[in-house]
């Protein structure tokens, strides 16, 4: 049984989500303190932890920290909560996985948890592929000292490393884009995405070539999931990933930002050409049918655009192109607009 953490100063929001995880067939401990949640660090099978942001004695941060290097070794999805969205956007930078905005509303925790476990069964599996791995090296060392005992058979000995070798560097591979991509969309994840942003940063400022942004968002995501169920919603997400893919340059990279938000990164390309390949993009996806097997969807993107500022951060950048992309969802949606 998956076993999540609740802790919430709030007796009332605690008590809410509780009866909502209980529903759902969850198994549930709850902490109305830091303190009282340090005392669960002891146990072993905790896989989803919930935090309020205004928990105290130790703070949030502190507090995650703490159930960080105590499951080191085990899968963990730690979840923030709080009434403000731009409190919950800064924490999510300091290594939460996701957010929940308050007051709770049941469909969309649920929903929220629902996709926690998720990632964390990409997670154990992620952890066993690991074990996996560790174990053909262990077979392999086995095998060389069998070879340096022995010398018998020597040439089906080589045969047989050359293909644990071949094993180990598939098994590799499987585990790099793992952890390089989002299974869901085939696209960069965040964190990999980051790293994009600040190699081309440099690279822009080094050569003193323009670089640009684009910020999308899925327009009327969550009555996808509502309506159509969220098998539908991941399918939208895979089409988005793959139309990205089919749209972009081959130099350009683009990675999913978080929930129905993606990025863009456009090297050597002035705002203007930004504002074009956005153009493409979006046109392309009104134009597109995605087909359920029951039914054909039609989605639409918002879309904004900004070309970096020498000298400013990633953080100031990616908020000018999300600045950009909410008004072209408060002008109408299915825009494109430009910082």
């Amino acid at each position: 049984m998956t076993r999540i953490l609740l802790i919430d100063s709030n007796s009332g929001d605690l008590e809410k989500m509780n009866r909502y995880l209980v529903e759902e067939g969850y198994g549930v401990l709850s902490a109305g303190s830091s303190g009282e949640a340090l005392s669960y660090l002891k146990e072993e099978d905790i896989h989803i932890i919930l935090i309020d942001l205004d928990v105290t004695d130790p703070p949030w941060r502190e507090l995650a920290i703490e159930f960080r290097k105590r499951y080191f070794q085990c899968p963990l999805q730690i979840i923030l909560t709080a009434h403000e969205k731009q409190r919950l956007n800064d924490a999510l930078e300091e290594g939460a996985d996701d957010y929940i905005q308050k007051p709770v509303r049941k469909l969309e925790f649920q929903t929220r948890i629902k996709a926690a476990y998720i990632r964390l069964r990409s997670q154990m599996r992620l952890f066993e592929e690991r074990e996996f791995f560790r174990q053909a090296v262990k077979q392999e060392e086995e095998l060389a000292s069998k070879i340096l005992d022995r010398h018998l058979h020597l040439k089906q000995t080589l045969e047989v490393i050359e293909t644990e070798k071949e094993e180990l560097e598939r098994t590799k591979a499987k585990l790099e884009r793992i952890a390089k991509y989002d299974m869901l969309s085939g696209l960069l994840n965040r964190m990999s995405l980051f790293s994009i942003i600040d190699i081309e940063i440099d690279r822009a400022l080094r050569t003193e070539v323009p670089l640009s942004g684009i910020m999308m968002d899925i327009d009327h995501f969550k009555p996808i999931n509502d309506n159509y169920g969220h098998p539908v919603g991941d399918m939208v997400i895979k089409e988005i990933g793959n139309l990205l893919q089919e749209t972009l340059r081959k130099y350009d990279q683009a990675g999913r930002y978080g929930g129905e938000e993606f990025f863009m990164v456009l090297p050597n390309t002035y705002k203007d050409q930004a504002f074009a390949i956005a153009e493409r993009f979006r046109l392309s996806l009104m134009e597109r049918k995605i087909d359920s097997g029951d039914f054909e969807l039609s989605v639409t993107a918002s879309l904004g655009v900004a070309q970096y500022h020498s000298g400013e951060s990633r953080e100031a950048w990616i908020a000018r192109a999300d600045a950009a992309m909410y008004r072209a969802k408060q002008n109408g949606r299915n825009l494109t607009r430009i910082e």
